[in-house]
């Protein structure tokens, strides 16, 4: 159940109080509400070297987590009505008796905590929410706390080393009317982070999500995912995975039932009077869905220019892992295009015929990137968020040099750069694309130049090995880079950590 806030503080009041009288000293806080998501972050890796230490494995681990989920959208009311069952392994080395979700649609409750900006708000600001009816561990009910992004599951009891892990949450959102990646406009609604995910625990202990104005602040291991969605016949569903079936109500209403393997996120578009284009490019199928009414002749040429650029990765660095691909162009603010599992969104713009070509291709390059930097190999994109952001960007320079012949004139690095950094150490969203972009791609145009493209290649070929459907760090890659590199790098990689 939900705890009231004032309750929780007034009881932690009483409590100070007591032991001020008693002057008996108190170490313990006075409640996580109070708390600053960063703050919360630290706290819990205080609280928890001895079960950090004992990690042996993910937390949660890609092969023992299973989402199910039961979605009902109301396009009148813009709710949707959630039921998730995650399944899991304590694989933490100890036992738990806490779990830290990620509860993104809370980032738009208020204009004051809104990521999104003001021009995405074609009807001024209107809100968004989740909220939950009823939490259930292993069969029992349990209190949680909504700080934030951030939910805090606390559990009465304790969850042994390998033992099961069954969550089961009924939820309703509200999709606010917004032209975002969490949002809906004209009939389509934009489904990215909308459901509960439960966040990874690691060595240095729980990575909670906290809520940005810029950059993408999660971090989520892969999962399996079996999802039925409810919609009205009238609208199409674009997904992350593969749809295994679709029958029809009797009310004017359409089933979905899907299925995904090892996806980072599972990603929901619902749409109307949209076209779907097609195309079977090097045995990889690419989707393509645009606005009714659009030129389809161009949207057959971006679909095989996708299947042209997924080919080009797979034969540098590793098979396209999922059985197809999807891009969607849909009307969002704030972004030119937005990455998950299997599919990607890309601002309507783009598919003007005033929107420049090369940009586009650039554009369209870097979001597919995202399906080996991100998807198959995830990263902590709140406190490392350079791993997947600088690799997306190298990739499409890469496939612009060696496929479309173009001289790119890659951005000047900033005076001082050092790609460690976190989320919540830059001042901007020019900080954060200067250091994290620009800079990340000119590390590694500087490593190309220090061992030449072919080493370079064989490095990312074992970073993708070593960290498929799993979480990578810049320690790890450094590593990688090492092994491969056959040379001293010390002098070369001080100057960019």
């Amino acid at each position: 159940m939900k705890k009231n806030k004032f309750f929780y503080y007034a009881a932690a009041m009483v409590v100070l109080i007591s032991v001020i009288c008693l002057a008996i000293p108190f170490h313990d806080s006075l409640g996580k509400d109070n708390l600053s998501p960063s703050s919360i972050d630290d706290d819990l890796k205080r609280e928890s070297p001895s079960q950090a230490s004992a990690l042996v494995r993910p937390f949660p681990d890609p092969d023992e987590t299973h989402y199910k989920m039961e979605l009902y959208l109301d396009i009148v009311s813009n709710l949707l009505y959630g039921r998730s069952s995650i399944s899991t392994l304590n694989t933490t080395g100890s036992e738990m008796n806490e779990l830290w979700f990620t509860i993104y649609p809370n980032a738009f409750q208020t204009p004051a905590s809104t990521p999104a900006p003001a021009q995405a708000y074609y009807k001024g600001f209107n809100p968004g929410w989740l909220e939950l009816d009823k939490v259930l561990v292993n069969g029992q009910e349990v209190e949680y706390y909504l700080d934030g992004i951030s939910m805090h599951m606390v559990m009465p009891f304790d969850i042994m080393q390998d033992k099961d892990i069954i969550i089961d949450m009924s939820w309703r959102s509200r999709i606010p009317e917004i032209a975002y990646r969490f949002g809906s406009k004209d009939g389509v609604f934009m489904l990215g982070n909308f459901y509960p995910v439960l966040n990874v625990y690691d060595q240095e202990g729980w990575h909670l999500a906290y809520n940005s104005k810029f950059g993408d602040p999660f971090c989520f291991h892969c999962a399996d995912y079996a999802v039925q969605v409810n919609i009205p016949e009238a609208y199409e569903l674009v997904s992350t995975g593969s749809m295994i079936k679709k029958f029809a109500e009797d009310n004017g209403r359409e089933i979905y039932s899907i299925e995904a393997s090892k996806a980072r996120d599972f990603c929901l578009l619902i749409i109307y009077d949209y076209q779907e284009i097609i195309s079977e490019v090097h045995n990889i199928t690419v989707k393509c869905y645009v606005p009714g009414g659009s030129r389809t002749d161009e949207a057959q040429k971006i679909a095989e220019q996708c299947g042209d650029i997924l080919y080009y990765y797979s034969y540098r660095w590793g098979s396209y892992p999922y059985p197809d691909f999807k891009m969607a162009f849909v009307p969002m603010q704030g972004f030119h295009g937005m990455e998950y599992s299997g599919l990607i969104f890309l601002k309507e713009e783009l598919f003007s015929p005033q929107f420049d070509s090369n940009r586009g291709s650039f554009i369209l390059a870097h979001e597919v990137a995202h399906q080996w930097w991100y998807a198959m190999v995830g990263n902590d994109q709140i406190n490392e968020p350079w791993l997947d952001e600088a690799l997306a960007n190298y990739s499409a320079y890469e496939y612009q040099e060696d496929c479309q012949g173009l001289t790119v004139m890659r951005k000047p690095t900033a005076a001082s750069s050092k790609l460690d950094q976190q989320l919540n150490e830059m001042d901007s969203n020019s900080e954060y694309y200067q250091t994290i972009y620009n800079d990340g791609e000119a590390f590694w145009a500087a490593l190309e130049g220090e061992l030449g493209q072919d080493t370079t290649d064989r490095v990312l070929r074992l970073y993708l090995e070593d960290y498929k459907y799993d979480i990578a760090t810049t320690h790890g890659l450094l590593e990688v880079i090492r092994k491969e590199a056959h040379q001293e790098m010390d002098s070369f990689l001080k100057k960019w950590f």
